[in-house]
């Protein structure tokens, strides 16, 4: 199945404009060459990026990739061995967590259960010793703005998981810091509730217009929330780009594979006839420029029609059989065998109730795929 997201408008731009394409914009929170070891043990290594104003920027990776340390360094958790952060043009490292304007939203929530919700959002209010009618009225904001008035006399142990989501994240904003750390905020909701705070989450961080990093290892999350997402791989990003440029044009395998389904097809490229030859039969024309090992093709990109007798030689064209069928209700899964012994797999919308000519188990099937459609993978 596709892990693309919805498109969305990001916070960050104005009339169309987006500010990390433009080479004179400055970062408004500039991490330069920041590493962490632990031991021998790069978590973190090397990594430099630029996250602009108003942005919802994703960490995606799997576990261990270094997303969370880098995430901890700016909260003030971690200190980094090497390198520095900088925030509206201040360096964090000379700041101390308590004191940075930067404020966390943890997988566990972290709410404190003897306080009903309207205290668990004034608490940091508290702390700071803001006056008391300056807080109800901050704390009526934040209510407002999470959907939680009816609730606000309840405890922790009285709400649904995904309202409790909602009071860390009120908390979080309370004391309207220059950044939201979230850190796998979604984790413990189930599918569907996780889906529509996904909605709920956008909507808030456009409307204060604030500045939001949160780390997740779900692709289909990074891709609904975030206006730009960095893939990490064993403490270094492999790609930075709109979830539309890291699903559609990834620059390597290891994005290729983690961002949802791919078939990577092996082969060779033969530069003089201006062919890719795949390893499991067929070719494909060669981009100009480009000496691929591998092309990375999405299964929604592929057509699947029976085949019909010899079949006409041409690129990105491929002959197999059906070994496995799932249907998903709005699409179909075809697991294809080759001629070769290899598996592709093909994703087809099931537009119409009943097709004429239905795929079966076992049947002989031609795939095909518009050249625009395959990635070259240079490694």
């Amino acid at each position: 199945m596709s892990t693309a997201g919805v498109q969305r408008k990001p916070a960050a731009a104005t009339a169309g404009a987006k500010p990390w394409a433009d080479p004179a914009a400055r970062p408004y929170l500039e991490i330069a060459g920041v590493t962490k070891r632990f031991g021998s043990t790069a978590a973190v290594d090397r990594i430099s990026l630029g996250i602009h104003a108003g942005e919802f920027f994703a960490l995606l990776g799997p576990s261990g990739c270094g997303k969370t340390t880098l995430l901890r360094m700016l909260a003030g958790f971690e200190t980094p061995d090497e390198g520095s952060i900088r925030l509206d043009g201040e360096e964090l490292s000379r700041i101390p967590p308590h004191e940075r304007p930067v404020n966390m939203m943890f997988q566990s929530y972290a709410l404190f259960p003897h306080m009903t919700v309207e205290k668990n959002i004034a608490f940091g209010l508290e702390m700071e010793r803001m006056p008391a009618a300056q807080r109800r009225a901050r704390v009526e904001e934040m209510l407002a703005l999470t959907r939680l008035e009816k609730l606000a006399r309840r405890r922790p142990d009285q709400l649904s998981g995904g309202q409790r989501q909602r009071v860390a994240l009120a908390r979080a904003l309370a004391k309207k810091p220059k950044l939201i750390l979230l850190d796998e905020p979604l984790g413990a909701l189930d599918r569907k509730l996780r889906e529509a705070t996904q909605f709920e989450l956008v909507r808030i961080q456009e409307e204060l217009g604030l500045t939001f990093v949160i780390v997740t290892h779900d692709q289909e999350e990074a891709m609904t929330v975030s206006t730009r997402i960095a893939v990490m791989n064993e403490g270094r990003i492999a790609q930075i780009g709109e979830p539309h440029e890291v699903y559609e044009a990834p620059q390597n395998r290891f994005v290729a594979e983690f961002i949802g389904d791919v078939n990577i097809l092996e082969g060779r490229a033969d530069a003089a006839a201006g062919r890719f030859v795949f390893a499991v039969g067929g070719w494909a024309e060669l981009p100009e420029g480009a000496a691929p090992v591998a092309m990375a093709v999405r299964p929604e990109k592929i057509e699947i029609e029976l085949a019909r007798g010899a079949e006409e030689d041409g690129p990105n064209r491929i002959l197999g059989v059906v070994e496995d069928i799932a249907y998903l209700g709005d699409m179909s899964v075809y697991h294809v065998r080759l001629d070769s012994g290899s598996i592709v797999r093909v994703a087809r919308t099931n537009r119409i109730r009943a097709l004429e000519e239905p795929i079966d188990w076992d049947s002989r099937v031609r795939l095909a795929w518009d050249a625009k459609s395959a990635v070259p993978l240079a490694a």
